[in-house]
């Protein structure tokens, strides 16, 4: 298993969530459960880079 990239350095969060997406539904699809933790600490860096660059004004 390789290591998967940091959520911070995709250039924007728009590019982290598809490419986190892309990599959950392929692992689903191979049902590969060696991914696990790997996947989960990318959803806490993108869930943390969320938070950082969320604007409640936005809505």
């Amino acid at each position: 298993m390789k290591k998967l990239p940091s959520a911070y350095e995709f250039k924007t969060l728009d590019e982290a969530v598809v490419f986190y997406t892309r990599t959950v539904a392929a692992v689903v699809k191979t049902r590969d459960r060696s991914w696990h933790d790997e996947l989960m600490r990318f959803k806490r860096e993108l869930h943390e880079r969320i938070d950082r660059e969320y604007d409640p004004n936005a809505f």
